[in-house]
């Protein structure tokens, strides 16, 4: 957990970091107290400690964020090449969490393996999903959307659709901290893997080395785990 726009302590380099507003819980947003808090604000804390940097942040919403570092007006953010319109102008570091979207049902002790034709998928507003496209284009699954995770969440409780797809984390982070009695199982069919990074401005090329190796000492010592599961204590231990 970080202050909301600077934090220093003896720190000699300064690092403009842009946070989606509003927030990408439980990977990175605004809490209530005002600060900056999530799976990545705790490993970027530890990592300003240890590198002797001052991270400011900035908020704006994720196209802003994206428009301000190719311009140079912030130095990294959290992204994955795939979401970025020109990749080409960015550094990313190694991946520091596997990003994956997954089906989600109702978890009623049944184990529903497949979906069926005709059955709804909760989905989000204005997003592509490729691993969907030709099922939603066939009508083999018919697509639903919501105003946010949230949303896609409420109204797969109300049956209003059979299935949400959502990324893993958000969704048991989201059971956590606003539908504390609802049970859902993922489906381990169409789910589309990605990979969560640090997209950096060519002009922090000099810091990729040593946060790629603070990355990955995090993730051999479980540190990074431990920060997981701090976050989304609902995260099935299998997971």
């Amino acid at each position: 957990m970080l202050c909301l726009f600077s934090c220093q302590s003896g720190a000699t380099e300064q690092l403009k970091f842009a946070v989606y507003d509003p927030g990408f819980p439980p990977y990175i947003f605004v809490d209530e107290q005002q600060n900056v808090s999530g799976i990545l604000a705790d490993l970027m804390a530890d990592y300003a400690l240890e590198y002797g940097i001052a991270i400011d942040y900035v908020l704006d919403n994720r196209q802003g964020g994206e428009s301000r570092l190719y311009a140079g007006q912030v130095d990294t953010m959290v992204l994955s090449p795939a979401w970025t319109k020109h990749p080409e102008q960015l550094l990313f570091s190694e991946e520091i969490l596997p990003y994956t979207d997954y089906l989600f049902r109702l978890d009623k002790g049944n184990d529903i393996l497949h979906w069926r034709a005709g059955q709804s998928v909760c989905t989000r507003q204005y997003y592509v999903y490729p691993t969907l496209n030709e099922l939603f284009a066939t009508a083999s699954l018919l697509r639903v959307d919501a105003s946010s995770e949230e949303a896609q969440l409420r109204m797969l409780a109300s049956g209003r659709c059979d299935f949400a797809y959502v990324n893993e984390l958000i969704a048991y982070w989201l059971v956590q901290e606003h539908f504390p009695d609802l049970q859902i199982a993922p489906v381990e069919q169409h789910k589309a893997v990605d990979s969560l990074r640090l997209a950096l401005s060519p002009n922090k090329a000099d810091m990729l080395p040593g946060l790629n190796q603070y990355i990955a000492s995090k993730k051999q010592n479980g540190a990074l785990r431990k920060v997981v599961r701090t976050y989304v204590g609902t995260l099935p231990e299998q997971r």
